[in-house]
């Protein structure tokens, strides 16, 4: 297993979410790494794990998802906070394969990084004609309204 996940991407990612037979946290979890800009939309079943807050976490989230066989991190463009978040995940994760079982759940899951973010998901999907809402959680208008003039 390397150090280095590969990427999803959006589409890919569509299709699980929407995926009437695939669960959030037992066939794939997204862990979104972003901080304050979390806040105005996610993806849907995401949990909000900041980057700085991760060390702390990974324990426990390596823990409550080991049996999970997709792990998708992101950020808000996948550049820094969630390949940075991957790393240290899959890092931990390789870390307890050394004294894993063989047939355990680790050996199985995948880590990934979204290709572009969640700024792309949500350029893709909610300003898409129609907007695709089922893929976004939580939208906050005024919020993206805010983000997208810093754009």
């Amino acid at each position: 297993m390397s150090l280095i996940p590969a990427y999803i991407n959006a589409s890919e990612l569509a299709g699980l979410v929407l995926d009437s037979k695939k669960i959030s946290g037992r066939d794939y979890i997204v862990i979104d790494a972003r901080d304050t800009d979390f806040v105005g939309g996610h993806i849907p079943g995401a949990v909000n794990v900041p980057a700085h807050n991760l060390d702390k976490r990974v324990d426990d989230l390596i823990d409550k998802y080991q049996g999970v066989p997709l792990v998708v991190f992101h950020c808000a463009w996948s550049q820094i906070r969630g390949p940075k978040s991957a790393r240290k995940y899959l890092g931990a994760v390789q870390e307890r394969l050394k004294t894993a079982p063989l047939n355990g759940p680790l050996h199985n899951q995948q880590v990934r990084i979204l290709r572009g973010g969640f700024n792309s998901w949500y350029r893709q999907y909610a300003l898409a004609t129609p907007p695709k809402w089922e893929l976004i959680e939580g939208y906050d208008q005024k919020e993206w309204m805010a983000q997208d003039r810093e754009m």
